[in-house]
């Protein structure tokens, strides 16, 4: 079945753009309320690699936090760039670009969430 719809007028991919949208602004919101916990140390976990025993923490500064929102934004425009330009062709192709980006944008949440935690 061919769909003669419009990108923005398809109530399935407008759901899945909202919910990209907020998973977005949620995860920028997110990390700066990290940063601005973090009043007056600098140091930030950015890296666990339990095989290294002691050493198993990795601190960084500032921007490395500030990176997860420069890679939510990107994830975020990226996806929609690619699904509004594969709308054309396929449909469904368009609407699993826009679902496994809210599972990506859920799955960054959650990571910033966790290093936030371990501080």
């Amino acid at each position: 079945m061919t769909s003669k719809k419009h990108f923005f007028q398809d109530r399935t991919a407008l759901l899945l753009v909202s919910g990209n949208t907020f998973l977005t602004l949620a995860a920028t919101t997110v990390v700066l309320l990290n940063i601005g916990s973090a009043q007056g140390s600098g140091s930030f976990i950015v890296w666990y690699r339990p095989s290294l025993g002691i050493n198993a923490y990795k601190t960084g500064t500032t921007r490395d936090i500030v990176s997860f929102i420069v890679f939510a934004l990107m994830v975020f425009t990226i996806s929609m760039v690619l699904s509004y330009r594969t709308y054309r062709l396929k449909r469904e192709l368009s609407l699993a670009v826009l679902g496994l980006t809210m599972t990506l944008l859920l799955f960054l949440i959650v990571v910033a969430n966790a290093l936030h935690l371990l501080r």
